[in-house]
């Protein structure tokens, strides 16, 4: 029987097909290796959630690959290339504005479902909004840090800090806009020190904010009301400045959960947005059963070991990485919508929303309003939280460096010559200190010092005025492991305002399970 073969055309048609795929597939692999091979071998590990479909195939849009080192600035990460608006003649726009699309390379890294985990709570963001529209008409922007050692770079060079790369994001999309940064950062310390000192570590006529307190705070109620009033305080700076919240993760503690998780519901509160980064990364480091995910995105103590508590330079790096592409989703909201006010066809809440005129629902007049009550206040309809001016005296400010008006048996001291970490010592019991402090309407005045499990720290008697026996003993010794931080403690309420004096008294009862008496002070506040 003879064979019939296809014609020469139609087998010039599949030639040409072959050739074709083989040239997709090669171009697809060039580039898919090109972003693998830029990887950390350890890093290079899939994390991915699999394809929507259910398969388990590893697709380059479905997972997160660790990014490799950053060596050029971040328009490679960022691509600000104009868009052109489209048959309707819409606005001009960075390319990343295209969300999730080619010009997107954010999204290209992490994929749009990690992005969107990362992004705990988003809000209107009226206040960076208007900020960005500050910083596109050429006007000075501010920025503030608030946070502790993972902001202030422990383990990690300056280039490699994640606000660094913040910086140059804001620097890059405005170009003729002056961007300052102020790092705030104090290692070691919660949001009831930075509750009454934060004006110590930032300016006041700062735009934006970024609080990273998240593993810094125990989860304790009164470390979220401490936060709270911290937002309260920022919100109403000369500036009405932007705030947002970086939580990062610790897996050093016995609890995975931290103050940041109540936190949480604070920064809704306040209509603050929420970028978190164990949202995205936790799922992923738990679904290894080696260290080596550990080791990537955490850094390393003197020893060699992995440091649980504060991120590696990949971790500053995803931090960075996320903060920004919040913002750029921010950004490009906010220019479309400046594009359709010069069409006349944009309002605060879209196009033709009215709110009802029953008042059941909020206006554009609640956008950067402070609410009258804290959320851990008791309903009314009259009450209202009167804004707080506190008063911070601190050993780690240059502005108003606590300086007592009496010092028997304490000395200036510096632990392990690291100047971040001052303390005013006494390790003798019956040593003795005052502080003239300045009481405000509230009337409260409140120690900082030192709290460790393995310090061998002890305990204080403080008062104030000559009010000994009304005085409070204050512990250095906590049973708290790998926690060595800041605190603070009220010694008194109900001072009247004006100006007193705080006396302390280091005593020989302890309670270090090992006899130590060491205490260590770090400032004084009152509001």
């Amino acid at each position: 029987m003879a064979i019939r073969l296809p014609k020469p055309h139609v087998i010039f048609a599949i030639l040409l097909s072959a050739i074709l795929l083989l040239v997709i597939h090669f171009s697809y692999r060039e580039d898919f290796e090109e972003v693998w091979s830029s990887l950390p071998a350890k890093g290079r590990q899939y994390l991915g959630l699999g394809s929507d479909s259910g398969s388990n195939e590893k697709n380059l849009g479905d997972a997160v690959f660790v990014p490799g080192e950053v060596k050029k600035p971040n328009n490679e990460i960022s691509d600000l290339s104009p868009v052109k608006g489209g048959e309707a003649g819409g606005p001009e726009l960075p390319a990343y504005c295209d969300y999730c699309g080619p010009g997107d390379l954010l999204c290209k890294r992490y994929g749009e479902a990690n992005l969107a985990r990362s992004r705990a709570y988003e809000g209107a963001n009226a206040r960076l909004r208007r900020v960005l529209r500050k910083a596109r008409s050429g006007q000075p922007i501010k920025i503030g840090i608030i946070g502790g050692s993972v902001s202030m770079g422990h383990g990690v060079e300056y280039f490699q800090n994640w606000h660094k790369f913040y910086h140059d994001w804001w620097k890059e999309t405005f170009p003729n806009t002056e961007i300052t940064l102020v790092n705030g950062a104090v290692p070691a310390s919660e949001s009831d020190y930075f509750e009454t000192c934060y004006l110590e570590h930032i300016d006041p006529d700062v735009d934006i904010v970024v609080v990273e307190m998240a593993i810094n705070d125990r989860r304790f109620e009164w470390l979220a009301e401490a936060y709270e009033y911290l937002i309260r305080e920022l919100l109403v700076l000369p500036n009405k400045p932007a705030i947002i919240n970086l939580q990062v993760m610790a897996l050093v503690f016995p609890q995975i959960t931290m103050g940041g998780d109540l936190e949480l519901a604070v920064a809704m509160y306040y209509d603050t947005p929420v970028v978190n980064v164990r949202n995205l990364l936790l799922p992923h480091i738990l679904r290894s059963n080696s260290g080596a995910m550990d080791d990537y995105w955490f850094s390393r103590l003197p020893n060699g070991s992995v440091d649980l508590r504060h991120m590696s330079a990949a971790g500053h790096k995803i931090m960075a990485d996320l903060i920004i592409s919040m913002s750029e989703r921010v950004y490009c909201e906010e220019r479309r919508k400046i594009w359709m006010e010069s069409k006349g066809i944009s309002d605060p809440f879209g196009t033709g929303y009215v709110p009802p005129e029953d008042g059941t629902l909020p206006g554009n007049e609640v956008l950067e309003e402070i609410p009258r009550l804290t959320l851990f206040s008791k309903y009314d309809h009259d009450t209202v939280v009167p804004p707080t001016h506190p008063t911070c005296l601190s050993l780690k400010s240059a502005k108003h460096p606590l300086v007592p008006l009496q010092a028997d048996g304490w000395e200036h001291w510096i632990y392990k010559n690291n100047a971040e970490k001052p303390y005013l010592r006494a390790t003798k019991p019956g040593s003795r200190i005052s502080f003239s402090v300045k009481v405000g309407v509230i009337g409260r005045v409140r120690l900082t010092y030192l709290r460790s499990f393995s310090f061998g720290l002890g305990s204080v008697w403080c008062w104030i005025d000559e009010d000994h026996a009304g005085g409070r003993r204050l512990d250095g010794w906590w049973n708290v492991e790998h926690m060595n931080t800041g605190a603070n403690s009220v010694v008194a309420k109900d001072v009247p305002a004006g100006d007193h004096t705080l006396r302390c008294e280091l005593l020989k009862e302890t309670l270090d399970p090992n006899g130590g008496t060491e205490f260590r002070i770090i400032a004084v506040d009152a509001i």
